[in-house]
C-alpha cells in the first residue's frame, strides 16, 4: 500500500494533468516526470517519478497506476479501457470531471450538515447559560428586593436548566461518537453501530439517494462512452454505489439483463429510475445515445441533490432561530413580569 493515496480533488487534478499532457502530445513518461517536479510533497514526487520510470520501461499506464496502490480501482479500470481503445486523453478528462463534481457534491453535503449542527450546538449552549447562569442572578436580585419569582417561573427555570444541560451532554456525546467513527473509517476500520446508522440515514435521505444516483449514472455514462457493454458498465458502477437502496435496484436490473431482458425493460422494472428518466432512457436506447442520456440524468440527479440540500437548510435555519427566539422570549417574560410588579408598586 502506497503512503500517498489520491482522493477527491487530488484525483481530479491528477487526471486533468494527464489529459492535458496527452492532448499536448507530450510522452506519458516525460509528463509524469514533469508532474513529479511540481509535486507539493516528497512522497508524491517519489510516486510520480516511479510511475514515470515504469512507463518509460514500457509498462502500460494502467498497470503503473495499479502498482502504486494510490488510486481507486475505478480509475485503474477506466485508464485500462482508455489505453486499449486509444482514448486515454478523453478518458482522463472525463475522470477529472467526474471526481471534480464528486468532490463539490460531497463538500456541499458536509457543509449542509455542519451548519445546522453548529447552530444546534450554539442554541443548546445559549439556553444552558441562560437557565443556569442568568436566571439565578435575577432570582438573587429579586430576593434582595424582597420579591420572589412565581413558582411557575422558578420551576420552568429549574426544568429548563436540567433539560438544556442533558441535551447539551447528549449533543457532545454524539459529536464525539461521530468523530470516533470518522477516525475509524479513515483508518479502514468499521464500527458496526455507526455503519448501520449511516446506512439507515442513506436509505431514507433524498440527498443521499440523489448523490448515489448521480454517481451511478455518471460512471455508467463514462463506461458506455468508452465502448463497454451496458451490463458490464453497470457492474462497475455498482461497485462505486454505497447506498443500499440504490444498490439493491441496480442488482435487480443486472439480474433482469442477465435473463435476457432489454435495457429499457430491465431499467423500468427495477424501479431504478423515475418515469421521466425512463422515457429519456427509451429514447437513448433507440437512438444509440445512451451515454448522453445517462450524463443528462446524472446532471439532473446533481441538481436534485443541490435542491434537497438547499431545502433542508431553508427549513432548518428558521426553525432553530424560532426556537431560540421563543425560549429567550419566555425567559425575558418570566424575569420582567416580577420587575413590572415592583415598578408598579413603586409608582
Amino acid at each position: 500500500m502506497a503512503e500517498k493515496v489520491y482522493t477527491g480533488r487530488e484525483l481530479s487534478a491528477f487526471c486533468l494533468q494527464v489529459s492535458i499532457l496527452l492532448k499536448a502530445a507530450v510522452p506519458l513518461d516525460e509528463g509524469l516526470y514533469l508532474m513529479a517536479d511540481d509535486a507539493p510533497t516528497e512522497e508524491e514526487k517519489k510516486l510520480l517519478h516511479t510511475m514515470g520510470e515504469d512507463v518509460e520501461l514500457g509498462d502500460p499506464f494502467f498497470e503503473s497506476l495499479e502498482r502504486t496502490g494510490a488510486f481507486p480501482p475505478y480509475v485503474v479500470r477506466m485508464a485500462k479501457l482508455g489505453q486499449q481503445s486509444g482514448t486515454l486523453d478523453q478518458m482522463m478528462e472525463s475522470l477529472a470531471d467526474y471526481y471534480e463534481k464528486e468532490y463539490y457534491m460531497m463538500k456541499n453535503i458536509r457543509n449542509a450538515i455542519t451548519y445546522p449542527v453548529m447552530m444546534v450546538g450554539m442554541l443548546l449552549i445559549v439556553l444552558f447559560v441562560l437557565f443556569t447562569r442568568v436566571m439565578p442572578v435575577f432570582e438573587q436580585v429579586y430576593a434582595q428586593l424582597g420579591v420572589q419569582m412565581s413558582p411557575l417561573s422558578q420551576a420552568a427555570s429549574r426544568l429548563g436548566g436540567i433539560l438544556s444541560g442533558a441535551a447539551l451532554v447528549v449533543f457532545v456525546l454524539l459529536a464525539v461518537a461521530i468523530l470516533i467513527a470518522a477516525i475509524a473509517a479513515g483508518a479502514g476500520k468499521e464500527l458496526t453501530i455507526a455503519h448501520k446508522l449511516m446506512e439507515r440515514l442513506k436509505r431514507n435521505s433524498k440527498t443521499a439517494l440523489a448523490a448515489a444516483g448521480r454517481r451511478f449514472t455518471a460512471v455508467l455514462a463514462l463506461t458506455i462512452r468508452s465502448g463497454m457493454e451496458l451490463d458490464k458498465g453497470m457492474e462497475l458502477a455498482r461497485e462505486l454505489v454505497d447506498n443500499g437502496t440504490v444498490a439493491e435496484k441496480i442488482d435487480v436490473c443486472s439480474e433482469k439483463l442477465q435473463l435476457g431482458e432489454g435495457y429499457y425493460e430491465a431499467m423500468k422494472e427495477s424501479g431504478l429510475f423515475s418515469s421521466f428518466h425512463i422515457q429519456l432512457i427509451k429514447v437513448g436506447v433507440r437512438s444509440g445515445k445512451m451515454d448522453e442520456v445517462m450524463q443528462n440524468i446524472s446532471d439532473d440527479y446533481e441538481q436534485q441533490a443541490d435542491a434537497s440540500i438547499d431545502a433542508m437548510v431553508a427549513r432548518l435555519e428558521p426553525t432553530l432561530v424560532a426556537v431560540l427566539a421563543i425560549a429567550v422570549g419566555l425567559i425575558l417574560l418570566s424575569v420582567m413580569l416580577p420587575l413590572a410588579g415592583i415598578l408598579a408598586g413603586v409608582g
